[in-house]
């Protein structure tokens, strides 16, 4: 069996490296309010491809994000009538975003984006962009913005033990949907297929215990595993807890960074016992600076409803940020294809929040005949809440099979925080 592991923006975060939508706001603003109090002019105050403020009306004291820079316009514009006062975003998308991410604190630019793309189609919600080309304009800049920022972001970090272990550890009996579990269960009562002559040694003391269930039913077995194994010592039920090593790992990484690069490095040096479990990545939304993995920014939903009518419009425009067709720029996504097709695996998910903005490869990933098990791990707030129900929430969106979902999402008793701390 091998190992798919999604690497999603929590991953990063997990290890203080400020890399969310929100920081990449707040740091755009940071850096205008920078710029203004440095350069002053009577006239033209400042300008870029996004914004341009023209005269005056800001202290340069006691500003320090987008909010408190729309109360002093504000208030201050009240009061300074006689002038020529100017806060225009040439990027309307920009202005979006900024609004959002004031009132929520939060923001998530690839959902707003497909937002406004289908209000574009809806002529009665009077969509704040003239057209397709201009909300496309606004969402490249953007994308370019992204890059550069991502480009420049302090990556310094610690490697966690308890990340590598998760990489590292055996896939449990526990954790696999029940006819498999069953299956491989029955595998061990038939067979000793272990090199380890010590393993050896046990599964065949093992099957002697319980022969006299082979004409029982799955369901029996099962229930003799679970429960009356627990006479045996620790050491004893370990081996056989943790008798399934991936034959293959897979980080799917859905980052633009390369923070999983030194785990991929000291995994592959440590190993511990397992044999032969080779370790790579596939950069499935790209790479910082790569031209040949440029990265892939958009929506990548084309099972939702709106999808058909954007291809029925004949107008490529509405097309030109889905992922499902920049993926094709690489062959990235053939080579997933190829993991998922060749053997059964298990997936796990380390900090990638499993929305809608990627439903169409989520889907493709959990409802496959080889999948196996689907297990999050979730992140443990300093209040001592988390969000394992977010996430297993989302992954129920992916899923048109509700049964499969049910049977292959490990349950929260099974599951455990992606990291205490780094």
């Amino acid at each position: 069996m091998n190992r798919l592991i999604l690497v999603g923006n929590g991953f990063d975060l997990a290890h203080g490296l400020k890399t969310s939508y929100k920081d990449f706001i707040d740091y755009f603003w940071e850096d205008v309010i920078f710029k203004l109090n440095m350069f002053k002019s009577d006239t033209l105050l400042f300008s870029n491809e996004c914004i341009e403020i023209s005269q005056d009306p800001f202290p340069t004291v006691d500003i320090s994000n987008f909010k408190e820079i729309v109360n002093n316009y504000t208030t201050l514009k009240r009061f300074l009538s006689t002038k020529k006062i100017r806060f225009e975003f040439k990027n309307q998308f920009l202005g979006i975003l900024s609004d959002t991410c004031t009132n929520n604190n939060w923001v998530d630019i690839e959902n707003i984006y497909y937002y406004y793309l289908k209000q574009n189609i809806e002529k009665n919600k009077y969509p704040k962009f003239s057209d397709v080309s201009d909300l496309n304009k606004d969402f490249n800049q953007i994308k370019k913005q992204l890059e550069v920022y991502l480009s420049n972001i302090e990556k310094d970090f610690i490697i966690s033990n308890q990340i590598s272990k998760h990489i590292l550890n055996s896939i449990y009996l526990k954790d696999l949907e029940s006819l498999t579990k069953n299956i491989f269960i029955e595998k061990i009562f038939e067979e000793c297929i272990i090199e380890d002559n010590n393993l050896i040694y046990y599964l065949k003391d093992f099957k002697k215990e319980v022969l006299r269930f082979k004409e029982s039913s799955p369901q029996s077995r099962d229930n003799y595993f679970n429960k009356e194994f627990d006479k045996y010592d620790t050491d004893y039920k370990r081996i056989f807890k943790e008798i399934i090593f991936p034959k293959n790992t897979l980080l799917l990484n859905f980052n633009y960074t390369n923070t999983t690069l030194d785990y991929i490095y000291e995994c592959n040096r440590i190993k511990y016992n397992i044999i032969d479990n080779k370790i790579s990545e596939i950069h499935i939304h790209g790479e910082l600076n790569n031209p040949q993995n440029p990265i892939i920014f958009g929506f990548g939903d084309d099972v939702d409803k709106k999808y058909q009518e954007f291809e029925d419009l004949n107008d490529n425009r509405y097309l030109e940020n889905f992922k499902s067709i920049a993926y094709l720029q690489t062959d990235n996504y053939k080579k997933l294809l190829e993991f998922i097709d060749s053997e059964e695996y298990q997936v796990l998910i380390f900090g990638h929040s499993c929305g809608i903005s990627d439903r169409t490869m989520l889907n493709t990933i959990f409802e496959h005949d080889n999948c196996k098990s689907i297990k999050p791990f979730y992140h443990l707030k300093k209040d001592g809440t988390d969000n394992y129900t977010e996430i297993v929430q989302n992954i129920s969106r992916n899923f048109n099979d509700k049964k499969k979902y049910r049977d292959r999402v490990v349950n929260k008793t099974y599951c455990e925080p992606l990291t205490q701390s780094i």
